[in-house]
């Protein structure tokens, strides 16, 4: 029952002239096939529509020919939904990785910055034990 309503709307595109071609399957005003009334047209009562969402087989039938005429698909909100959600994550987890880099960073500078007072206070204790020859006992640098 579906095959033959997806052929015919089908042939009834491809026989249009190339640039006045409009989609023949059951569509929104936003450009989606309109499952509800693809329902009716092939005479199934109106439950009979979530099959077209629970059963592969009929939605890669039915978004095959509505993806030549230029339709979205079934569930293709859900897919886009879900692609959402998916950047959305992958957002949160950068963003997190970011932070954590960027404290990594600073604390790694403050002990660059601390090495290299020492290191000056060290130079500058080396060059008075060179000319007095006198050994400086310093706290710890901080």
């Amino acid at each position: 029952m579906l095959e033959p309503y997806l052929e015919r709307c089908h042939a009834a595109w491809t026989a249009m002239p190339l640039g006045a071609r409009v989609p023949t399957l059951p569509s929104t005003d936003d450009g989606k096939v309109n499952v509800r009334a693809l329902t009716l047209a092939l005479g199934l009562k109106r439950h009979r529509e979530q099959h077209f969402y629970n059963h592969a087989e009929l939605t890669g039938l039915v978004n095959s020919i509505a993806e030549a005429q230029g339709l979205r698909g079934i569930k293709s909100r859900n897919q886009a939904e879900t692609e959402d959600v998916e950047i959305a994550d992958r957002i949160a987890r950068v963003q997190k990785e970011r932070g954590d880099l960027a404290r990594l960073l600073a604390e790694r500078e403050a002990v660059i910055e601390r090495q290299r007072r020492e290191i000056a206070a060290l130079r500058e204790q080396l060059r008075l034990l060179e000319e007095t020859g006198m050994v400086v006992r310093t706290a710890a640098i901080r």
